[in-house]
């Protein structure tokens, strides 16, 4: 439970609800069971169900009444506001805007429904605040208004992309813009083509296979196995569609398709002439893809598996429109496309019900055009060499044609993003490449990243790439899906359905428990908007809606999607369209993680800083973008004596303009700023963050590459395993390896680990890094006059002790022979009285009193003091052992 001191105790019980809450209750009772039953109906077989609009409304109502309440107004703020009344004032506005999450919110909701005390309706009040709070850009520093982000699987690469990897962060691009049974996908891409008649005439030959009074092919069983399948489709293809350019291919363990990110396919769809014996498939060549399946593996674990292979295809063909794809579970068929705002489907199908659906499009695969098929044809090729022709400015009919280095210096390995691919290129004739072509898929609510180089440069910004060549639109994904009818995306249970606060964290979320409910930190959604009923903070509303209007306003033309439904909510778009613009940039440079030394390295980046200075004083524009694929190593002879220069502007924003409008960003989120992933507005500061996460990233990543590969870096270290498993959680465990790790491998301690192995220095430039570690525990040196001192008293002192031990074992007595006080005072009674002790009834005057000996003697059947002023007395009065005195 959130905390409450006694004062703001006082002032809920002196200002009850009372019976306020009575009518929203039954609302938010109503709610729960709507939200129950839409739960049960969701695919998925895990996860939190999403709020329905039901729930908003009754939200928005309750709000409003702890709004109006007297207790707003006396309870502290917990956000350094005036009240809790002005904390609450931002949470009704993103209620108001559907910027909200049912699992926020149920706790509050569940106390509600339960009559719980108002107290403990306030502390949740409370912990809702600071739930769904988030920080502000300091006053001093003019806030940028931000788009959402989501996670990508852009940032995987090499070894990473393992399959349970790629699957997670591919769930994450296409959670929010899948859809499914899409109203006119059959007829848009398999009826209506010139190859129909090729495919009717197969079908009337493959008619044989199929028994009529059985409605099955005579070859396929009820509950097909993928062995199965392919030998069926395979004698298919042998006998009816061997003239095709194109054909059905299976992979197996021995033949995997692709190098780096190797996979074992069901089924792709290549050239015939791509097939060279003994070569291993290359993702380069997959024209289209097919997975199949048993009947009971329908489930999001399949498209799941088909989006990572899908990803492999647009990695390795970067600037490909879409790709094709099909999955067959048992005897159910479903087609997909994939393109660069998500992935949807046309109506699934039995095969054996449809036989002649079946065959078209088994045959379709074989039979497109490249631009059917979603490869790019705006690329020419010629000769194994590629080029590219457009226009020198935007909206001129003067054209440049280019010739393109066909290996990518850049390129994005994910399937729901701007898709950014750059090469090398250079005027027809030229000797080197000097420019730099990039493709990108940029929202269409953004300006076009043409039009801000320009601006910059004519603002004067320094260090900033040219415009040499510009097509505003080659396409766009309105124009590939004309003619499509689109609804809700696809509802994946626990998965908030509005894109604009999708964003999957790394750590864990934050939890506020109390009365057993808690609040669990998730990613927003939003819903439907939400009435609520006017209070007497209508001033303050009506400053909330105009900020709401102000965030929303749009600064450029709107393409809208074609397509829209009743069930899609006015005014938002089914899917997010983006066009394909293709710039062509001077000067060229290669990215900042292809450094030789780490002076290149840090003068790069130095630069770049520089001229990320110059955009945002003089050209008044913030990058918002800076991660390690978008600063070059430039030479400085070619750009203004410049070694490191910022490219990539689509995500960049005017200063003073407002939100794009684009439904999310995407970018890397390694080298995001803490704030910006937390929430906050992008500001400058934010970029300067990135280019500090961008040199720590070079540094852990990209450092090996200078030691030359005379030695190749450790598979495994300390680092790296603390890395994937957080070192918190390494330590919790126990394991104390890591100590090892950490020490020299050369020292006194013993031998140590390979944390901090540096290789052998090479030919080439090396740097040296020196390190100094602290290990806190308890030591001994030997090293200072004061030490040295220290411990020969020390070593002193243990002789004495020593000595002390000798002697009381020789003569066998003790100093420990009187164990209190109390025994001593009884021995003290049994003396007879001494003048040794005279005129000390009133205090002790002198310290020789205290220094006078004193020795324990036996008189007879008891023992007495005996100073040293008395009589002495012989050996026969010293006390024995083993003798009982009383």
């Amino acid at each position: 439970m959130a905390h409450l001191n006694q004062e703001e105790r006082d002032t809920i019980n002196e200002n009850p609800l009372g019976h306020s809450l009575s009518g929203v209750r039954e609302a938010l009772r109503e709610a729960e069971r709507n939200t129950h039953n839409e739960a049960s109906q969701s695919d998925d077989s895990t996860g939190a169900p999403e709020r329905p609009p039901l729930f908003v409304s009754a939200l928005g109502d309750l709000l409003s009444i702890l709004f109006a309440s007297n207790v707003s107004l006396a309870l502290a703020s917990r956000t350094g506001r005036d009240a809790l009344y002005s904390d609450l004032a931002p949470v009704r506005l993103r209620v108001q805007k559907g910027d909200v999450d049912y699992e926020h919110f149920r706790p509050l909701s569940q106390l509600v429904i339960k009559q719980a005390p108002d107290v403990d309706i306030w502390a949740a009040v409370v912990a809702l605040v600071r739930l769904v709070s988030y920080s502000s850009p300091p006053p001093s520093l003019p806030p940028s208004f931000h788009t959402p982000i989501t996670h990508t699987s852009a940032s995987l690469q090499g070894s990473e992309q393992t399959r349970e990897k790629i699957e997670h962060r591919v769930f994450e691009e296409i959670r929010l813009c899948t859809h499914r049974a899409v109203e006119g996908f059959h007829e848009k891409y398999f009826e209506g083509r010139e190859w129909n008649e090729r495919v009717k005439r197969i079908w009337q030959s493959a008619k044989s296979r199929y028994s009529d009074s059985d409605k099955r092919w005579t070859q396929i069983p009820a509950a097909p196995t993928q062995d199965e399948v392919w030998a069926w489709l395979l004698n298919l293809q042998q006998e009816l569609l061997a003239g095709e350019r194109a054909a059905y291919f299976t992979s197996d363990l021995g033949n995997k398709v692709g190098a780096e990110a190797s996979r074992q396919l069901d089924l792709l769809v290549k050239r015939r002439s791509d097939e060279a014996a003994g070569e291993k498939h290359d993702w380069r060549d997959v024209l289209a893809i097919g997975e199949l399946k048993k009947s009971d593996q329908k489930d999001k674990k399949l498209w799941l598996q088909v989006g990572s292979i899908v990803r492999n295809v647009f990695a390795s063909q970067p600037t490909r429109l879409f790709v094709h794809a099909f999955t067959l579970t048992g005897t159910e068929m479903e087609t997909w496309i994939f393109d660069r705002s998500g992935p949807y489907s046309g109506a699934t199908f039995d095969v054996h019900e449809e036989p002649e659906k079946f065959i078209q499009v088994m045959c379709a695969y074989l039979m497109m055009s490249d631009e059917e098929l979603g490869l790019d044809t705006f690329t020419k090729a010629k000769n194994n060499r590629l080029f590219v022709s457009m226009p020198v400015e935007a909206r001129t009919k003067r054209n440049r044609q280019l010739e393109l280095d066909p290996n990518p210096i850049a390129h994005q390995r994910s399937i729901v993003c701007r898709g950014t691919s750059c090469f090398l290129a250079k005027p027809i004739g030229a000797a080197e490449f000097d420019r730099v072509v990039k493709y990108s898929w940029t929202s269409s609510m953004r300006p076009p990243e043409a039009d801000l180089l320009n601006k910059a440069n004519e603002r004067g910004v320094k260090g900033l790439a040219k415009v040499v060549g510009y097509c505003e639109e080659v396409t766009s994904i309105s124009k590939l899906r004309e003619g499509l009818v689109f609804s809700t995306p696809h509802k994946f249970r626990g998965v908030p359905r509005n894109a604009n606060t999708s964003f999957s964290q790394s750590q864990p979320p934050l939890s506020h428990h109390f009365n057993g409910l808690s609040i669990a930190s998730k990613g927003q959604g939003k819903s439907t908007d939400c009435s609520s009923h006017p209070s007497k903070r209508s001033q303050l509303n009506s400053q909330l809606a105009k900020t709401e209007q102000a965030e929303n306003g749009v600064s450029y033309p709107v393409q809208k999607p074609q397509g829209t439904t009743s069930l899609v909510q006015q005014n938002q778009a089914p899917y997010d369209n983006r066009i394909l613009r293709v710039l062509a940039i001077s000067p060229a440079g290669r990215s900042i993680s292809q450094f030789k030394s780490v002076v290149e390295l840090l003068e790069g980046l130095r630069d770049a800083l520089k001229v990320h200075r110059s955009l945002y004083m003089d050209g008044k524009i913030l990058h918002r973008d800076i991660s390690e694929n978008n600063i070059i190593i430039t030479d400085p002879g070619m750009a203004d004596g410049f070694k490191g220069m910022l490219i990539d502007l689509d995500l960049a924003k005017e200063e003073g303009k407002g939100p794009s409008g684009a439904r999310h960003r995407t970018g890397t989120m390694e080298f995001m700023a803490i704030e910006v992933l937390q929430g906050a507005s992008h500001t400058y500061r934010h970029d300067i963050e990135a280019f500090f996460y961008v040199l720590i990233w070079l540094c852990a990543r990209r450092g090996w590459a200078l030691a030359g590969t005379s030695k190749k870096p450790p598979t495994e270290t300390i680092l790296s395993h603390c890395w994937k498993n957080s070192l918190v959680g390494y330590l919790v465990d126990g394991d104390q390896e890591w100590m090892r790790q950490m020490m020299p491998q050369t020292s006194s301690m013993g031998p140590g680990g390979t944390a901090f192995v540096e290789p052998p220095a090479s030919s080439g430039p090396t740097s040296n890094f020196t390190m100094t570690a602290q290990v806190s525990g308890w030591a001994y040196i030997a090293e200072g006059t004061a030490t040295k001192v220290s411990i020969f008293i020390l070593l002193l002192y243990c002789l004495v002790v020593v000595v002390h031990v000798i002697n009381v074992i020789y003569i066998g007595e003790s100093s420990s022979t009187w164990h209190s006080i109390a025994e001593i005072a009884s021995l003290a009674m049994n003396s007879k009285q001494t003048d040794a002790l005279g005129n000390t009834d009133a205090g002790i005057e002198t310290p020789a009193i205290c220094e006078r000996q004193v020795r324990v003697v036996a008189m007879g059947d008891h023992l007495e003091f005996n100073f040293d002023t008395e009589p002495g007395l012989d050996i026969t009065h010293a006390p024995k052992r083993d003798v009982y005195y009383g």
